[in-house]
């Protein structure tokens, strides 16, 4: 009777063990990365303008500034330490001006890292490049299908293709700070919202989260001692 009761606790234990391993550690599997980003609009495509969401560009419109949030998985789909590309998740609250546009994965989701050897094409780099919808802006300019962010080098900014977290600093980027929102087909500035990127920062995770990490992980220890404890008093 007291072998059948140490091995019910034991079974116990066990499967609560799993239950609260199974909450905690299955979302951290699926490891991300948010990035909050924000920009100051220089060019309005002539296609564009004058409407309801771009007038033209600054000083002339006060509202050219951007905004947004994007969530991206830091598996490496190419791993090899040169290049790396990621999966964007989400982009929410991309804001230009006035205009929303949303994330459309079906377009475009990647977020690609290159650790430069040079300068130029071959410096650092952080490109964005994701699929959007929205509203049309003006008859024959079309609905958004594309933003994208683009910061390049020197090549002393990355020390791998790991996605970054904390983020550099946007003014590291010396050769090219570049962000787009193509409207319509094709990539013709006529039909484009360009800017540069006044800030890019990587959201750590709340205290509590990872607080709670570290109680799981003791709480697991405490169970293994447990365990070992219910077994040794078996034999």
């Amino acid at each position: 009777m007291k072998r059948i009761l140490h091995t019910s606790r034991s079974l116990a234990l066990m499967a609560g063990l799993v239950v609260l391993g199974g909450v905690a550690v299955a979302p951290a599997m699926a490891a991300t990365v948010t990035y909050n980003f924000t920009g100051t609009v220089n060019f309005v495509g002539n296609n564009l303008k004058p409407n309801v969401f771009f007038h033209a560009a600054p000083p002339s419109d006060p509202g050219s500034t951007m905004t947004g949030t994007m969530i991206v998985d830091m598996a490496d789909g190419t791993p090899g330490g040169l290049l790396g590309t990621y999966t964007i998740l989400n982009i929410n609250n991309l804001q230009i001006g006035s205009y929303n546009a949303t994330f459309n994965s079906a377009d475009g989701q990647t977020v690609t890292i290159r650790n430069g050897t040079g300068n130029g094409a071959g410096a650092d780099r952080f490109r964005v490049s994701a699929g959007v919808d929205g509203t049309t802006v003006r008859n024959g300019s079309g609905t958004p299908r594309e933003f994208t962010i683009d910061l390049r080098g020197p090549n002393n900014i990355f020390s791998s293709d790991a996605l970054p977290d904390p983020a550099p600093s946007v003014g590291s980027f010396i050769t090219r700070n570049i962000f787009r929102l193509q409207f319509g087909n094709g990539n013709g500035d006529g039909r484009a919202v360009i800017g540069q990127l006044t800030s890019l920062t990587a959201v750590p995770l709340p205290a509590g989260i990872v607080l709670f990490g570290v109680g799981l992980v003791a709480l697991i220890g405490l169970g293994a001692g447990g365990l070992r404890n219910l077994r040794s008093s078996q034999v």
